[in-house]
């Protein structure tokens, strides 16, 4: 009878918390209430052995969130996925910004090859049909990239659930943010200094970098 008791007690706590809270309910209320049930338990026979197995469903659920915590996934949400979806972006605008410039170019040969003569002529007009043909690539990267993109979304808004179902609102500093020097602050990889190619609107101009190089003079 006690153990009966003991699960319809179980039953209704949750049933009370998603009640209140929908599916989007805290790992931590979900050990509070486990560790509630172990420590009201009764100890006859019956009861030890639900005691026991609910002991064990509480350290299973703590274990499970520590190792959840360590994927760090707000800052997997918050920050890298972002990250992430703006480099695909800036390929995408990338291959747009290459394909218009083969374009540009198989329009300037095919416009020499109509003042040419045949032979010649024929040979740069097919030149120019292949370049207009090779630039279809960016129509097919683009449909490529945006089907990631949208799984990249997907992924960031699972993890920022899950982030918060675990009670994870750390973001761990950027790597790129975090240069290792040595006692004289000077840097002890160069390499740390590299960010690769800089996203629109961030960096320095070439403008900007110009006038550095002539302040030199």
């Amino acid at each position: 009878m006690g153990k009966q008791a003991t699960v319809v007690s179980l039953e209704d706590r949750a049933a009370s918390l998603r009640q209140d809270r929908g599916d989007n309910i805290a790992i931590d209320e979900i050990t509070h209430v486990v560790g509630s049930l172990v420590r009201g338990t009764t100890h006859d026979d019956d009861m030890d052995s639900v005691s026991t197995e609910l002991r064990e469903l509480l350290n299973y659920i703590n274990a499970a969130k520590s190792e959840l915590v360590e994927m760090q996934p707000k800052s997997l949400s918050n920050r890298d996925i972002p990250d992430a979806g703006e480099q695909l972006d800036a390929i995408v605008k990338s291959t747009e910004d290459a394909a218009e410039a083969i374009m540009d170019a198989a329009d300037a040969v095919g416009q020499i090859a109509d003042e040419l003569d045949d032979e010649v002529g024929g040979r740069l007009a097919q030149i120019s049909t292949d370049l207009f043909q090779a630039s279809s690539f960016q129509d097919l990267t683009g449909q490529r990239i945006t089907k990631v993109t949208r799984t990249l979304a997907h992924l960031e808004e699972r993890l920022n659930a899950l982030a918060d179902a675990i009670g994870d609102d750390y973001v761990a500093p950027d790597p790129e943010e975090e240069i290792a020097r040595n006692e004289e602050g000077v840097v002890e990889d160069e390499t740390d200094l590299l960010h690769g190619p800089q996203l629109e609107g961030e960096g320095n101009s070439q403008a900007e970098i110009d006038a550095i190089l002539a302040s030199f003079d």
